[in-house]
């Protein structure tokens, strides 16, 4: 138990760590001559781009196949003795289908770090 609330607490401090040098680094280039604009549209597309991951990441884990057969090609003897594809178990896969959608501390990152650079960009160009 100690140890998973190690390992959020490592997430959350890699995440604020991260957070902190992406504004360092656009003030450091606000500094050199960047355009408030330029940093605004860079905050913004890699917040989306965090965003787009952690949904990619959440769906991943979603068990949207399910159910789908994987064809596989029958051997001749399997084709010679006409014997049908075994049936699913359908009452397995709709207990995979109806789990509850687990948020994991990486896409929860994820999606925060996205927003909060979202947020930013829009700030910048206030």
């Amino acid at each position: 138990m100690e140890t998973r609330m190690k390992q959020k607490h490592r997430l959350a401090l890699g995440s604020t760590i991260g957070l902190l040098i992406a504004i360092l680094v656009g003030v450091i280039l606000w500094l050199l001559g960047v355009s408030l604009t330029k940093l605004s549209d860079v905050y913004f597309m890699i917040g989306l781009a965090l965003i787009v991951v952690g949904v990619v990441m959440q769906l991943s884990h979603a068990h949207l196949f399910a159910g789908f057969r994987r064809r596989r090609k029958k051997t001749y003897k399997e084709k010679a003795a006409g014997t049908p594809d075994p049936k699913m178990d359908t009452s397995n896969i709709a207990i995979k289908k109806n789990e509850p959608l687990r948020l994991s501390d990486w896409n929860r990152w994820l999606w925060i770090d996205g927003a909060v650079l979202i947020v930013i960009a829009v700030v910048i160009t206030l």
